[in-house]
Formats: C-alpha cells, structure tokens, sequence
C-alpha cells in the first residue's frame, strides 16, 4: 500500500493511503493517536463480497499510522510496534558477548527451560530501552503465559515502563545453553515480529524478515502473498 502525509494543523495528521485495489483512502488522527475519520472512495459491487474487509480496514489504517509516524511527531505508533525500535533491539542484541547474554537473559532462559506453571504456551520479557536506542537499560520479570481450561493465562508480574519491545519465546524443541544460541532464537523472533508488522500494513517485508516463525502472538496475522487482492 502507498501512503503518505497530505496535511499537518493543529488538530491533527491526514494520511492518504491507496490501497491493494487501487482504492484511495484518507484518514485524519489527532496529535495524540485517536483516529477521527476514515473516508474511502465507494465500492464497487464486487469488493462487497470481500472476504475480510475488517481485516483491510486495520491495514490500511495500520498502514497510515506507521507513515505518520514515519514523517511527523505525532503518537501515533507505540513503540513495541515500530519496526526500527525492533532493529535497534536487533543490533544490541547482536553486540552481547556470552557474559552479557546470561547477565541480561539468564532468567528469562530459566523460565522458558524451568516453567513455574504447566502447559506453557510462551514466556514474555519486556524491554526498555535508552534515548539513543543503543542499550538496554531495563527489563522486566519473566512472564509465562500457559494454559488451563483452553484459557490462556499468564503469571503476575508489575512493569511500570511503556516497554521499547518486548520478546515471546515459546517453549525449547531442543536442548539449548544460555549463549550465543539462544541469542539467536531471540534475534530471530524480534525478525518475525518485523514481518509481522510489515504483514499488519499490507506490505511484502525486506527479504531478510521473510523468515518462518512466531512473531506477534496476539492476533492471526495473514502473510502479504495471502491477502485478499
């Protein structure tokens, strides 16, 4: 999808985006991420009998949010969703030797090798990060999300931060030691949720995000060559 700013005042940011079908569309959000209105030219008879529109209008609207971020300084985009705080999250990781590895992630590996509870869906860690985005500066408790009854549940746990990103790892189909191996999975899962939210916005993701794996867990994510065109 194409997007891009088309006004700034003081109420808010208008986006146009055009979507898959060639469909132009404006959207205004004010200053603080609330979207105002959302028009679109009229469908056609055919795109009435699209299969998942509510799943085209969070695109699309997903899709202005990120472009106004992008090119503005409204609040628009959480930072857990922004695909460059992820990169940066990448790049420190991938600067941690072995001793920094079990420093920063020695208990989040505990928890995913050990879990306190039975059925263990995934183990989440939250991460803040500092201004330039070039060091992890704190973290939260593991948290492990399991199941009981088919209700996923989840461990207490207090954060008080809005978190920069976060990790869901789910439970080990190997054997793995607290190194640079594990580094990896979580390097790897922090690619998939860069898929993911290129996905969210109808976008084909950078050739080194097209990897297999979990990624954002919370909602049914459509892979770009599996949307309704």
């Amino acid at each position: 999808m194409e997007a891009d700013v088309i006004g700034l005042d003081s109420v808010g940011v208008a986006i146009q985006v055009i979507d898959h079908r060639d469909y132009t569309r404006h959207l205004l959000f004010d200053w603080g991420g609330e979207l105002i209105g959302h028009v679109h030219e009229r469908f056609s008879e055919s795109s009435q009998t699209d299969p998942e529109p509510s799943r085209i209008l969070k695109r699309v609207q997903f899709r202005a949010r990120n472009e106004a971020h992008r090119q503005t300084n409204a609040g628009l985009l959480l930072p857990v969703f922004d695909w460059q705080v992820i990169e940066d999250t990448i790049a420190i990781l991938e600067s941690f030797d072995i001793q920094q590895i079990m420093e920063q992630f020695g208990d989040f590996y505990d928890a995913i090798q050990s879990p306190p509870v039975d059925d263990l869906a995934f183990t989440a860690l939250f991460l803040s990060l500092n201004d330039k985005r070039d060091a992890i500066v704190n973290r939260s408790d593991p948290l492990s999300f399991y199941f009981e009854d088919e209700t996923l549940l989840h461990t207490h746990f207090r954060y008080e931060e809005e978190p920069d990103a976060y990790l869901t790892i789910p439970p080990f189909e190997r054997p793995i030691a607290c190194d640079k191996g594990f580094r990896d999975i979580l390097v790897h899962h922090l690619k998939c949720r860069i898929r993911d939210l290129h996905y969210m916005q109808g976008l084909q993701p950078p050739s080194e995000y097209q990897v297999k794996g979990l990624g954002i867990n919370k909602q049914k994510i459509v892979p770009y060559n599996d949307q309704a065109l």
